[in-house]
């Protein structure tokens, strides 16, 4: 398997891989780095060159997101698809799943003790980070990005590229915007039109922008 990154969050990636997985056969990508080592922790190859990737992906073409940023993951995930690999998801053991009427899509990145529980839907490439909680009913878009600690409450909306920030919380039954972000520690308590930036208690727009980067 390939994790697409070798810094910063492809390192948590590697806690919630199958132990299998890292005895054997897995190598991480990352092509603008300057001066990085050949070998993550000395142990696992970092491939610098998208034909290595593709040279790879002939005998497992399995490949994981390791990264963050809504546009930056769906641009790799594009990029790598198109050397011939197969987006696949990471879900943590520690992670809460419901058992009944959840929708996972590919690429998905799920940490450690999170919660997704039931009646969700989770978008193609979407990251939830450690400790956050998506609740019952929840529909989350592509290529969304929960930070650890936030709360996504029950019946809630988030449309795609969306990112919710570290310990915020997003009261039930409201819709979240294409592209909106939500700042640290903000609470919202109403609809969020897209490209909007919320920060606060309660949560006010500071910033309107266009929904798509």
């Amino acid at each position: 398997m390939l994790v697409v990154g070798a810094r910063g969050h492809a390192i948590e990636v590697l806690e919630c891989l199958p132990p299998t997985l890292t005895t054997a056969g897995l190598c991480f990508f990352d092509d603008v780095t300057p001066n990085l080592e050949s070998h993550l922790f000395g142990r696992f190859p970092i491939l610098r060159h998208v034909d290595q990737a593709a040279e790879l992906f002939r005998r497992d073409p399995a490949f994981v997101l390791g990264l963050g940023g809504s546009y930056l993951r769906q641009k790799l995930a594009d990029k790598f698809r198109g050397l011939g690999g197969q987006l696949t998801s990471v879900v943590a053991t520690t992670a809460q799943m419901g058992c009944f009427e959840v929708e996972l899509e590919a690429g998905l990145n799920v940490m450690h003790n999170t919660l997704v529980s039931n009646a969700t839907q989770l978008g193609e490439g979407t990251l939830i980070n450690a400790g956050a909680a998506i609740h019952h009913n929840v529909v989350v878009g592509r290529y969304c990005e929960v930070s650890p600690g936030a709360r996504v409450l029950g019946g809630s909306r988030l449309a795609d590229y969306v990112l919710v920030g570290a310990n915020a919380t997003i009261l039930p039954r409201l819709t979240i915007g294409e592209g909106a972000r939500i700042g640290a520690g903000a609470v919202v308590i109403q609809d969020v039109p897209a490209g909007a930036t919320i920060v606060g208690v309660p949560g006010r727009i500071v910033r309107l922008a266009a929904a798509v980067e």
